[in-house]
């Protein structure tokens, strides 16, 4: 149960580490084409696409070898601060995503299970991290509340979507999860370019 919960951790940092590769100031495209926002307890955030920066993604990719579907969408508000400000969910099925599908992490809870992984986690402006996370193994739906994706379009060029749910912060360190905080996710809505 840890060993996943780090696991999904370790992986949520690598993807965001990858995107931040941009060098340049950032500078905000008022574009309404593409857009990421959502509520955190109340709080409305909007992290509008930047001109100099890729901090706005979704990917969507299938690897032959292990018969898996990925995708994966991410709304930071600068780049060059991965682990503050950014929420992102990674999604791996054998069957791939359809649109108008209510995917959750804890079976029975929405339309869909992913097969594999869904993990959503959320870093705020301090930098802690809170998650929601499923997987195979039964033990760990005790640790999390359902949190909810759904893809509304899905194109070469750009996916479109909303999400929320119940996002946790437990502390790890210690050798068991202590339960440090929770926050609830409302209202989310995207639409990000496709790479």
């Amino acid at each position: 149960m840890k060993r996943f919960f780090n696991t999904s951790s370790m992986m949520l940092f690598i993807v965001l580490a990858f995107f931040a590769c941009s060098k340049n100031d950032p500078q905000t495209d008022r574009s309404p084409d593409y857009y990421f926002e959502f509520k955190v307890n109340e709080t409305k955030l909007e992290y509008p696409m930047q001109k100099a920066q890729i901090n706005l993604t979704g990917t969507l990719s299938y690897d032959g070898k292990t018969g898996h579907h990925t995708i994966h969408v991410a709304g930071m508000k600068d780049l060059h601060q991965p682990l503050k400000n950014t929420l992102s969910f990674i999604m791996v099925d054998q069957t791939g995503f359809s649109t108008r599908v209510n995917y959750c992490n804890i079976p029975g809870a929405g339309a869909s299970f992913p097969s594999f992984m869904f993990t959503m986690g959320y870093y705020d402006a301090n930098g802690q991290l809170y998650s929601a996370a499923g997987a195979g193994d039964q033990d760990m739906f005790d640790l999390y509340e359902p949190a909810f994706i759904e893809f509304t379009e899905i194109t070469e060029a750009y996916i479109v979507g909303k999400f929320s749910g119940t996002l946790r912060w437990y502390e790890s360190s210690g050798g068991t999860n202590v339960l440090k905080g929770t926050v609830v996710i409302s209202n989310g809505q995207f639409k990000v370019p496709r790479y």
